[in-house]
């Protein structure tokens, strides 16, 4: 039976044993270096890197072609709505890695699309609302404004009626934002036409009462300071009762004035022209100046409807300092007698 045998290497001087540790070292470096620069770059693409593209505004359909030939792949992350590509669903509104990252070659880019389908939200109430008040009501809800018919209405720039897709629309009745929103809105006039009334000759604070009675407006108030009339007294009118020029001879609004009767509706404005004071310098009495200008009528500085109102009770209010008796009340008769 052949016996075993152990062979011992032996290192005759400490100068081999550094030769051998130096071989092993080179050895073992050799194999790092060929690991690294040949086998793990073939398997883990070392060194292939791409561009990734921009991919907001496009189409998610047209993502497969796209970024397949650039060698990479999408996942779609995330839907969300947007009021820009509200009509274009799905619609790249992000990605991750942002554009211009340089990544490995079919490296998966995760995107975030609009939804096919709008999120829905309720109609807000907008009747007898403010139009500047309804736009922003729309807004505020992701609504957009369509389109704006007038209607004789005496709230003006009122909502009358709202429309969606061309049918009436009930608040709290839900609809995909975004949607169109139609709208009636008051003109601030009224539906019948009737006849200017006329207000020529009247006192200023009657003729507005009569105004307020037929719902029309009074518009500018232009103070005439050469006409004879008493003060605060009307003496023209726009729109004019009649159309056109009298006839000379012919009566106002008598048989033979053919003119056609000016027809207004509630809510129109009415400019009037007032008998004013032309305010001329006080007159002197005595070598001084009048400091009472109550006792010159022509020295009232009146341009108002309020300064005219407050002449005439400051003017009565003397007359009756100057003669009470005017303004006693005649004694009760008795009855017993």
């Amino acid at each position: 039976m052949a016996s075993r045998k152990i062979v011992f290497v032996k290192s005759n001087s400490f100068l081999d044993v550094l030769v051998h540790l130096g071989i092993v070292i080179a050895l073992t470096t050799l194999i790092v270096m060929v690991l690294f620069s040949s086998i793990l770059p073939s398997t883990t693409n070392h060194g292939e890197t791409v561009t990734v593209p921009d991919l907001t505004g496009r189409k998610v359909e047209e993502l497969k072609r796209f970024l397949e030939s650039r060698d990479l792949t999408y996942e779609v992350k995330d839907s969300t709505y947007s009021r820009r590509h509200r009509d274009r669903p799905g619609t790249i509104l992000l990605q991750s890695p942002e554009p211009g990252a340089k990544v490995k070659r079919f490296r998966k880019i995760y995107v975030t699309v609009t939804p096919k389908n709008a999120p829905r939200v309720k109609m807000p109430k907008l009747i007898d609302v403010p139009f500047d008040m309804a736009e922003r009501t729309l807004k505020n809800a992701d609504l957009d404004l369509g389109k704006i018919t007038y209607k004789p209405f005496l709230g003006e720039n009122v909502i009358m009626e709202q429309f969606y897709k061309g049918k009436k629309i009930q608040p709290n009745t839900y609809i995909p934002k975004g949607s169109k929103i139609d709208l009636v809105v008051g003109d601030g006039l009224g539906e019948k036409e009737f006849r200017m009334p006329d207000l020529v000759l009247m006192p200023l604070d009657e003729a507005e009462q009569l105004l307020k009675g037929y719902e029309l407006l009074v518009g500018n108030i232009t103070y005439v300071y050469s006409s004879k009339r008493e003060l605060g007294t009307v003496i023209r009118q726009n729109p004019a009762v009649f159309i056109g020029k009298k006839r000379k001879g012919v009566k106002k609004g008598g048989p033979m004035d053919d003119r056609k009767r000016t027809l207004v509706r509630a809510g129109e404005l009415v400019d009037l022209w007032v008998v004013g004071n032309p305010a001329p310098k006080a007159k002197k009495n005595g070598g001084k100046e009048d400091k009472d200008p109550l006792e010159y009528l022509d020295t009232i500085n009146i341009r108002k409807y309020d300064e005219i109102k407050n002449y005439k009770k400051r003017k009565l209010d003397k007359d009756k300092k100057d003669d009470p008796k005017k303004t006693e009340e005649p004694a009760k008769k008795d009855s017993t007698k």
